[in-house]
């Protein structure tokens, strides 16, 4: 599933401790591709609701206990290779699929995954292996991601305030008047996405070429968004993520209900249950929540070198 002769370099390695990102050049068998296409093209399904419409399909939960999925985490190289960008043991928790539509959708606009990483501590580490599973080209049709590096601008504000203001920031808002879907999104989105912002972002954009087998590996801080696919012969893009979570990662319950509130409020779901559900009290191992009982080896990385 991972190529035999992938490695990475000290370039590599400097590189990603720099920025946050990495791309990870012919990672990928063509049959890992493959499964991953058949996988997503199965699963995703069209938004039904205010949250995700940029795509014209997404799904959380994706391939969360398939076996192949499951198998790719015990490859010893894969698990080294994010032994040494990130120093520190981890553990597969979801994936995702995303599809966009030629000339049509948007995707997401410039953010961090605060849904996908909802669950745990700010300071927590967590990081994605995106993989698109077509050929990107950013100087043709592109429909890639943008990504900034850390050493720019780190999106962990994001998750320190702006994350932790729904419910402050509705009871201000809708005080004497009806408070929509649109504007709290409007409002929630608008520091990274504000014209000023967004020339400065762009600015600093990096939008990489990809065949299919790479993969763009980040952790939870890089600022990234969608980019349009453009006129060309691809109808559409698919690309399947990887979540993973250091294992001493700690359920943060505030956390997970700053996000619960502008769902209820708002009457919109995000697809997935899975910080509802991964944790109960406050500062809990979610390592070891009962939601993983039965997958929780098979979903780690490197786990004798991480356990002992």
């Amino acid at each position: 599933m991972i190529n035999p002769d992938f490695s990475l370099s000290q370039d590599d390695i400097e590189s990603f401790n720099e920025s946050g990102f990495l791309k990870l050049k012919s990672i990928f068998t063509g049959a890992l591709i493959e499964h991953m296409k058949n996988l997503s093209g199965s699963q995703v399904a069209p938004p039904s609701d205010n949250y995700g419409t940029g795509f014209s399909k997404l799904k959380y939960d994706i391939g969360n206990d398939d076996p192949t999925i499951l198998a790719l985490m015990s490859d010893p190289v894969l698990a080294q290779t994010m032994m040494t960008l990130t120093g520190t043991p981890l553990f597969f928790t979801q994936g995702l699929g995303f599809e966009l539509e030629k000339n049509k959708s948007t995707g997401f606009p410039w953010h961090v995954g605060t849904q996908s990483f909802g669950f745990q501590r700010r300071e927590d580490p967590g990081f994605t292996i995106w993989t698109p599973l077509c050929h990107i080209d950013p100087r043709g049709q592109r429909g890639g991601m943008a990504y900034v590096s850390k050493r720019v601008l780190s999106g962990e504000f994001v998750y320190q305030h702006i994350n932790m203001l729904p419910e402050f920031m509705i009871s201000e808002l809708s005080a004497g008047h009806d408070l929509s879907y649109e504007d709290f999104s409007r409002l929630k989105n608008s520091l990274l996405n504000s014209p000023d912002m967004g020339r400065l972002l762009n600015r600093f954009a990096v939008e990489d070429a990809f065949e299919p087998g790479d993969a763009l590996v980040f952790d939870k801080y890089v600022l990234h968004r969608s980019v349009q696919l453009g006129e060309g012969p691809i109808p559409s893009r698919l690309a399947y993520a990887l979540r993973f979570s250091s294992i001493d990662a700690r359920y943060d319950k505030a956390r997970v209900d700053a996000l619960a509130f502008p769902r209820e409020t708002f009457n919109y779901d995000v697809g997935s249950p899975f910080n509802d559900h991964v944790g109960e009290k406050d500062g809990e191992d979610v390592y070891q929540s009962s939601y993983f009982h039965d997958t929780r080896e098979a979903r780690t990385l490197g786990r004798q070198s991480a356990l002992g």
